[in-house]
């Protein structure tokens, strides 16, 4: 009875560490194989689509900046500029100002690589960040010229939809007590500012990320690898694994033993 419990026991114990490492050890060039030769396709396939297909990315800057009256404290109009600022992030993004964009972008005789521009298409080359009071705003396009205008088109078209004025049912602008145009987008008029110039596009690298992910699939590749051989393996590697899988005690062995002759390279 004691001897079912033990078998019990070491066919549920799973792998050991000790056996993970003998595995590896087992397979150390197969794996070391795998990893050079999957990280070396990823850093390679970098370099290849740098060459075929360049990609240059464009940045500005713009200052989320709210004024309040003349009571109002200067605390007040920072925090409340801080709290819209997240607004503003997804704002950019919204499809009122880059379907707005997209239907500029599609009569700019500047865009030396013209496409089929949609409010889609720009939001996925698109990026928006905030630092305190400043939003980076990026582009990324495969002309550096081409990610420059696209980008100033986009932060043009933000601040001008952020400032439009509101209209009624007839698209008459909707005046306020003091005759003066009634803003749309109440919280947001009149507080987006650029405050840096876009820049011409610059090349973006994609090694480090395209190589890294390369490590992490030739490491993936390893281990399937791994796994299939040992699953495939039927061998007896140990007396322990004889006991375990047959139940029965294991009395003698024969060792691994080299004569002196095969030491020395002789048959």
């Amino acid at each position: 009875m004691d001897e079912e419990k033990q078998v019990a026991v070491e066919e549920s114990r799973g792998l050991t560490f000790k056996d993970i490492l003998f595995i590896i050890r087992k397979h150390w060039i197969a794996i070391l194989v795998f990893i050079v030769l999957v990280t070396a396709g990823g850093f390679t396939w970098t370099k290849v689509e740098q060459g075929v297909k360049p990609v240059y990315q464009s940045s500005g800057t713009m200052l989320v900046s709210y004024e309040g009256n003349k009571d109002t404290a200067i605390t007040t109009e920072y925090n409340f500029s801080n709290y819209i600022t997240n607004t503003y992030v997804a704002f950019i993004k919204e499809e009122a100002v880059l379907s707005k964009a997209a239907a500029k972008l599609k009569d700019n005789t500047a865009i030396n690589k013209p496409t089929n521009f949609t409010a889609g298409s720009l939001r996925s080359n698109l990026s928006v960040s905030a630092s305190s009071l400043i939003l980076k705003v990026s582009y990324t396009a495969n002309d550096p010229d081409d990610a420059k205008t696209i980008l100033q088109t986009i932060i043009d078209t933000a601040s001008e939809v952020a400032d439009s004025p509101k209209l009624d049912e007839a698209g008459n602008v909707v005046l306020d007590a003091e005759g003066n145009p009634e803003p749309k987008y109440k919280f947001l008029n009149g507080n987006l500012t650029p405050l840096s110039e876009t820049k011409k596009g610059t090349q973006v690298s994609h090694t480090v990320r395209n190589t890294a992910i390369g490590l992490a699939a030739g490491v993936v590749v390893a281990f399937l690898y791994v796994l299939l051989r040992e699953l495939f393996d039927n061998k007896f590697k140990s007396s322990e694994e004889v006991e375990r899988v047959l139940g029965i005690p294991v009395l003698a062995g024969i060792p691994d033993y080299q004569f002196d002759d095969e030491k020395k390279g002789g048959k």
